[in-house]
């Protein structure tokens, strides 16, 4: 059984098909509109488009569990094909053949023949040594275990080897940093008028309410308008307070956020609604709590309240208890108690007064992608444009005081390249023995 897994994940279709599958879910992120509101979905798709949809997880693509599950698929299949190949390949690397032995030279894509005079095998290999090394190849001379002969070897950019490895590096550290953002990554809401504060952001897409560990509030809030009414610029002065304390304060418009412990407030909208509700917990006199419409706040643990709309005498609230929603209809000025509960409210006021809505964002993964694209392109560049390039040569003294050459190379990619380079060595042969007799080329 093990060993079925182990073929199925080390095959590369399986890493075709993922790829695949991804793009094409990704695709269907892109034309669903993601994390929005309900009301929206149903008005554009209808009620039973919206079912499916929410039950396939496509309102939500990146944050579903078969989306996480697909890029942890994805990084398996990579880390096991790695596993699989690597020591093929690191033993080439690192244990190459040193040696040419009479007639190997066929098996090499390009492959010279030489005839030098000369009586000394050790002169001839030290001038192919020189000339390689000039070449930035790590060349040694090999002993063969005879007088009359001497083998050369050397290497060049071994590193290419490993381009793939690099690319399935970069793409596993992608493929984290996505499943950073899915597992721990949000994107939320929050209205604030001048002076309130709230630590709670509504996420798009669900009825989850989150807490930060600070409080977000608006200082001031500012509206520039065209003659015509339409808005120019809205602008919020923010502040992050923790523990009753002042950490940072920014004025913030659209394209401009606060950036504070990897969370983003950006300046996403405005509007206008402030509502005054009194809260009584059989504990006291009543306490008052002024927040924008649409903006819950906590009544107790895992229980939140906000107000939706308000129309004359009517007004709309919403009661959000671990994260399924209960939606009322109230009169003011009247004391309702909450289900389940020995906490009641009253809407007191409402007042017209402008908010800022701020679209709250946390990427976790966001520098983890961003390293491992920069990882990927590298191991791209050295995949596709750095050649592993190896030379073998042979150095024969023979009858008459002569010297064969034999002199052949392999590469990755690029055989013209390595061509032109043995060209450039037997060059610095024929000036050096510029009596050369005999020249032959294989390859």
């Amino acid at each position: 059984m093990l060993k079925f897994l182990y073929d199925i994940f080390s095959s590369v279709k399986l890493a075709i098909f993922l790829l695949l599958t991804l793009a094409a879910t990704s695709i269907i992120g892109t034309i669903v509109e993601q994390q929005q509101d309900p009301d929206k979905y149903l008005k554009e798709y209808g009620e039973a488009a919206y079912r499916i949809f929410k039950f396939l997880g496509f309102t939500d693509v990146y944050h579903s569990w078969w989306y996480v599950l697909l890029l942890s698929l994805l990084g398996l299949n990579l880390i096991v094909c790695s596993v699989k190949r690597l020591p093929k390949i690191w033993k080439l690397a690192r244990y190459p053949r040193k040696t040419l032995p009479e007639g190997s030279e066929a098996a090499l894509r390009i492959a010279h023949r030489l005839t030098v005079s000369a009586d000394d095998v050790g002169a001839v290999a030290s001038k192919l040594v020189d000339a390689l090394s000039k070449l930035g190849y790590r060349a040694e001379k090999v002993p063969s275990g005879r007088e009359d002969e001497v083998y050369i070897f050397s290497d060049k950019n071994v590193f290419a080897r490993f381009g793939v490895y690099v690319v399935h590096a970069g793409v596993l550290i992608v493929l984290i940093g996505g499943l950073l953002t899915a597992l721990l990554g949000f994107r939320g809401f929050m209205s604030l008028c001048e002076g309130c504060e709230s630590n709670l952001v509504t996420l798009f897409g669900s009825n989850r309410v989150i807490e930060l560990p600070y409080s977000l509030a608006c200082n001031r809030f500012k509206v520039e308008l065209y003659p015509s009414g339409m808005p120019k610029k809205y602008i919020s002065d923010l502040s992050v307070i923790k523990d009753g304390k002042l950490i940072k304060r920014k004025m913030i418009e659209v394209n401009t956020p606060l950036n504070y412990s990897g969370i983003y407030f950006y300046q996403s909208s405005y509007g206008q609604g402030a509502t005054v509700f009194y809260i009584d917990r059989g504990k006291g006199k009543p306490v008052p709590v002024v927040v924008a419409i649409g903006q819950p706040f906590k009544v107790s643990d895992k229980l939140y309240l906000s107000l939706i709309s308000i129309s004359g005498s009517r007004a709309e609230v919403q009661l959000t208890r671990d994260g399924k929603v209960e939606k009322y209809v109230i009169n003011p000025v009247t004391w309702y108690r909450i289900p389940g509960t020995n906490i009641s409210f009253a809407l007191a006021d409402f007042k017209r007064v402008f908010y800022t809505g701020i679209q709250v964002s946390y990427d976790p993964g966001t520098w983890v992608v961003w390293t491992g694209s920069t990882v990927l392109v590298l191991g791209l560049f050295v995949a596709f444009f750095v050649s592993h390039r190896r030379v073998w040569g042979r150095v024969k003294l023979t009858r008459g005081n002569r010297v064969n050459v034999v002199i052949g190379g392999m590469a990755s990619k690029g055989i013209e390249g390595l061509g032109k380079e043995l060209e450039e060595v037997l060059g610095v042969l024929r000036s050096s023995y510029s009596n050369t007799p005999k020249e032959e080329r294989d390859g």
